[in-house]
Order: structure tokens, then sequence, then C-alpha cells
């Protein structure tokens, strides 16, 4: 199954527009390279001359990217044609829209399929300070949140941080606070947290959030990294690095209904 054909049925009743390419932010921008049809975003760009400024306004390293597909691609003048271009393209990068367009959807519709035990099997939360880092809709700082002192979510996307708030809030839990802020550049001072853990985050810039975690956790503390992998043959290209002798995960794993689930920990020394 096409990926856009997966988000369909995932995000099912949902509606999305060309305009809501202009809710993208700098860093998902910075992605759409490797995730577009090229054929599609140019008909797309064509048709939508703000969207082409306002992505390049808003991440100028993709202008020389939608450049060459523009040149690369013919325009397109049947309207129809157009359109259809048009949605197959969004829903090719639906998960990125829905992020900031529909938080409460995407937290409703994408399932956390792990079981917390995996976090405080290796260690304690109790009276801790934890890092959920990429925390998109909070699932694991909230969980997190019953247990530890202190909890911080850091997401980059607005959106997802104004829902973490905002379910606090509606929550009273007083504990929790969403911060901006990537895995390789987190907000945080030196030695300041007990526990850092992540879900499906880590290793869009591996050497430098690695170093990163290591800069935050306190002497003795843990790095979780929960990873899941629908296909169990499927390369996983930060596996040698995590186990490697620079960094010393230790790597557990095992089969359920929703696929391969990866854990990587460690204590920092």
């Amino acid at each position: 199954m096409k990926y856009s054909e997966t988000l369909k049925e995932l995000f099912a009743g949902i509606t999305l527009n060309a305009e809501d390419l202009l809710l993208l932010e700098a860093f998902q921008i910075k992605y759409l390279p490797a995730r577009v049809p090229k054929k599609e975003f140019s008909a797309l760009l064509r048709a939508n001359p703000v969207i082409h400024r306002y992505l390049i306004s808003k991440y100028t390293p993709i202008e020389d990217f939608i450049s060459t597909i523009l040149k690369e691609n013919k325009p397109i003048n049947n309207k129809s044609t157009i359109e259809k271009y048009c949605q197959e393209l969004l829903w090719e990068i639906a998960d990125l829209i829905v992020y900031n367009k529909y938080p409460e959807i995407y937290d409703a519709k994408v399932e956390f399929a792990w079981d917390f035990r995996e976090i405080t099997s290796v260690i304690s939360l109790e009276g801790k300070v934890v890092i959920d880092a990429g925390a998109g809709t909070g699932k694991l700082a909230f969980q997190a949140a019953q247990i530890a002192v202190t909890v911080f979510a850091i997401e980059p996307v607005t959106s997802l941080r104004r829902f973490i708030r905002d379910k606090a809030n509606k929550e009273n839990v007083k504990n929790l606070y969403a911060m901006d802020g990537f895995l390789d550049s987190i907000p945080l001072p030196d030695n300041s947290a007990d526990v850092l853990m992540t879900s499906n985050a880590i290793g869009w810039n591996l050497e430098d959030e690695l170093k990163e975690i290591e800069r935050v956790l306190k002497p003795n503390a843990c790095a979780i990294h929960l990873l899941r992998n629908s296909d169990p043959k499927a390369e996983n290209p930060l596996h040698n690095i995590l186990i490697s002798p620079d960094w010393k995960y230790t790597c557990t794993q095992y089969n359920d209904n929703n696929g391969l689930k990866i854990k990587y920990y460690k204590i920092r020394t």
C-alpha cells in the first residue's frame, strides 16, 4: 500500500487543501524534498504561487529544489488533473499537515502501542526529572507525569505544544511543561534530567542528538528510545551506531501484532 493510501485510511474523514502547506514550519519544509512526489508538487506550486513564495521565505534552502522540479516538469492546464495532483501530493505528506491542522485528530487516531512498563522496567520515574523529546501530542509525557516530579515535553511543532498545554490545563496536570526544541537542541541546562525518553523520534541528526542527550542527563541518569518498525526485515540504520562502543546502548526487541518493537537504553556514566 502506498503511504498516501495508508494515511487516507488512518485519517479518514478529514479534508486537506493546498493552503494547508502554509501551516508547515521551517523544519518540516526541510523534509519535503525527500517526501513529495515531484510532478504533483510542481503542479501544486504553479497553481498556488503564494505557497511557492511562502515555502521559500520560510525555509530558503528549498529554493533550489523547487526551481529544479519546476524546470523538469511542464505546466499542466487541465484543472481536474491539477486538483488530482494536488490531492495526491497533500495525502503523501498528510502526517505533516495533520500535526499542524488537526493535533486532536492525530492524538486520537495514532495509537501509542507500547506498554509504559517498557520505560519503568528500566528505571523508576518516582521523584525524577524526565524529558520526553519529540513529544508529539504527549502520549509518553502524560504517563510519565503521573509518576515523575517534573516532565519536560520537548516538541518543535507549535500546534502540538499548544495541544499538550491545553490538555495539561484541562486535566489539571501541574508538573508537565511543553517546550520548543529538538532532540539535538534541548532548551535545558547541562546535567538537568534523570531520564530522557523518545518514541520514534530519534535519528534525524543522530550524532548530534546523542551528544545532546549526554549533555542534559545527569551522571547515572538513563536514556530510553522506543522504536517501532512495521517491517521486521527492513534495515535499521540506527542500530550499529547506538550499540557501538562510542554510545553503548543495550538493545531489546520483540514482535507483536503491530510489527517489530525495539528498545534502546543506557545509563549515562
